[in-house]
């Protein structure tokens, strides 16, 4: 299920990354612990930065030799669920994980904070692989988050794709055309369900 172990590699080295690497970046391991208000607003700044920095490096990993040599490994799932999530070559893990330890390398946090984004960011990537638009999706809160279906249409189309590269909201795509295609099947699905029900 997980190519060449990666899932126990990622987890293995974010359970294991020695404090002083974490301390280095300014990551604070003391007391006391950050206030609700602080650790909300560096996810919500974590989660813009992974976005952004995530969307160029997927969209990278599409180009012919990228696609060919990492990213097809995690496209073997066209209807992805949420084990797919973590199924990826061992390089996309390296390359994608980037855009996650940007945030907090650059607006360093508690310990705490770090962690929770660290959860919050894989519930997130196994809901959006999930195929299933659940009643607690974020999708139904927030208008430019991305969610199940978004990516699955990614997934679906594979190899070809050049649409849905956003890992949490669609505002990249959206600034940069490469959800035309999911847009107007989108368009075409609702207005057939439209007809359907007259």
């Amino acid at each position: 299920m997980f190519r060449n172990g990666n899932f126990l590699k990622e987890n293995f080295s974010m359970n294991f990354m020695p404090n002083l690497h974490l301390q280095w970046i300014g990551i604070r391991t003391s007391l006391p612990l950050p206030s609700l208000t602080e650790m909300l607003s560096q996810i919500f700044m974590y989660f813009l930065m992974e976005d952004y920095a995530n969307y160029w490096l997927h969209r990278m990993l599409h180009s012919k030799w990228g696609y060919e040599n990492i990213h097809r490994v995690h496209h073997e799932y066209t209807a992805p669920n949420g084990l797919a999530a973590p199924y990826a070559h061992w390089a996309e893990i390296i390359i994608l994980g980037q855009a996650s330890f940007l945030g907090p390398m650059i607006v360093p946090g508690h310990m705490l904070t770090f962690w929770i984004w660290f959860i919050i960011r894989q519930i997130e990537a196994i809901e959006t692989h999930s195929g299933y638009e659940f009643p607690w999706s974020p999708s139904k809160l927030i208008p430019f988050y991305g969610g199940a279906i978004y990516h699955d249409y990614h997934h679906y189309v594979g190899e070809k794709s050049q649409s849905n590269f956003a890992s949490v909201f669609t505002y990249c795509d959206y600034i940069y055309g490469t959800d035309k295609g999911y847009r107007y099947k989108k368009e075409v699905f609702l207005k057939g369900r439209s007809f359907d029900n007259k």
